[in-house]
């Protein structure tokens, strides 16, 4: 009885052994806000990282696995980002970690990724000190502010014959680190402007919007992440400063999430935004595949370009890993530095200057749009440009 109850459980423990290698896997960590004032962009990235493992398992996965994605909740507060990443490194043992939103976030992860050692791909976190620090294991496949103020806000105002400009800077690392970069690059034009501070999640901004009526700016360049970006243009056209003035979403998403309408009504009309994607705007296969695939699989356009980010990023991860042929730390950097890959944007090189914020950096690039009856026309660069940028009245 003693022998064939061990068999049994002999038995068991081989079966089980089997079963724990067949569903073997291997995991990718991933960062960003699912709750907070930003939980839209947890949405998006949750959307993107399904389209993602779709693509990734159909061609085999990763060193001959199945890829699994560990996402940790940041809520946009650096102490709970670095805690998110610290978890995934420490608990969950992931070889390489990507995503994240914020650049309070990312600023306060990075100096967990150096001191864990591991690999850590950033998509859409754009201050400059994030890859400036210049930390072997942090690589950003995204925006960076220095790119987005110098090729294409700054130049878009400079062509389009603005001559006067308000800049509202939210009081984060992001808003302060671009909103700096504006003031720079404008005067490196000779564009006069104005800077006003403002609180990212404020809904009332009238007293700020009254200042800048009297000042009489032609364009506002509004660096407002979240729902008070929704607030500011709604509060700005109750005021009477747009639609003669024009108003910039300097981050892109909140211009495009599904409330954006409900909350600005007719006020979104001529308001503009920065964006790193447009449906009849494909630069790669790899874009086109990834439009129609994602509205297979959820019966929309994918609104949010942060949904394409994360795809990028976990593109970018799993080549890495497939052609490291390891799990290893030094090998994944070895070989995220000779990373030449066709994403939805582009072919991701990361820049090996270092000193600079280009260091472990590629740059996609992006796009100006304007609603025009609430449809989307890209109105710059001018290789990409719709139709004509129109100005309120």
């Amino acid at each position: 009885m003693k022998r064939l109850m061990f068999s049994a459980m002999l038995l068991v423990i081989i079966l089980l052994g089997s079963l724990t290698f067949a569903q073997d896997s291997v995991k990718i960590g991933v960062v960003g806000p699912r709750t907070g004032p930003a939980a839209a962009t947890g949405k998006a990235f949750e959307e993107g990282i399904a389209i993602a493992l779709d693509h990734i398992n159909a061609k085999g996965g990763v060193l001959g696995k199945p890829l699994e994605v560990v996402f940790e909740d940041t809520a946009g507060v650096p102490e709970k980002a670095a805690s998110a990443f610290e978890k995934l490194a420490a608990r969950e043992k992931v070889p390489i970690v990507v995503g994240e939103s914020h650049s309070s976030s990312a600023l306060a992860q990075i100096e967990v990724a150096n001191r864990y050692k591991i690999p850590f791909i950033i998509c859409e976190a754009w201050h400059d000190d994030i890859t400036k620090k210049g930390y072997k294991w942090v690589f950003r496949a995204g925006p960076v502010n220095s790119g987005v103020v110098n090729e294409y806000i700054a130049k878009f105002v400079k062509d389009s014959g603005f001559k006067k400009v308000a800049i509202v800077a939210e009081n984060t690392d992001w808003g302060k680190g671009i909103g700096a970069l504006t003031e720079a690059a404008l005067k490196s034009y000779g564009i006069p402007y104005f800077l006003f501070p403002t609180e990212r999640e404020s809904k009332d901004h009238y007293t700020e919007l009254s200042k800048i009526k009297a000042e009489n700016p032609e364009i506002v360049l509004a660096y407002i992440y979240g729902f008070g970006y929704h607030y500011f243009v709604s509060q700005a056209n109750e005021v009477g400063l747009s639609p003669k003035c024009l108003i910039l979403d300097g981050a892109g998403p909140p211009s495009l999430w599904p409330e954006f309408w409900k909350n600005v009504g007719k006020a979104g009309e001529l308001a503009l935004f920065l964006s790193g994607m447009h449906e009849k705007v494909h630069l790669t296969p790899t874009s086109r595949k990834f439009w129609d695939d994602y509205k297979k699989k959820f019966g929309k356009d994918p609104t949010d370009y942060k949904t394409r980010s994360i795809y990028n990023v976990l593109l970018v991860a799993a080549d890495a890993i497939n052609r490291a042929k390891s799990t290893a730390n030094e090998a994944l950097v070895d070989a995220l530095e000779k990373t030449n890959l066709e994403v939805t944007t582009g072919m991701v090189k990361f820049g090996l200057k270092q000193g600079t914020y280009e260091y472990h950096q590629w740059m996609p690039p992006m796009l100006i749009v304007q609603w025009q009856d609430q449809k989307q026309v890209v109105v710059y660069p001018k290789e990409a440009s719709m139709g004509p940028l129109k100005k309120g009245k």
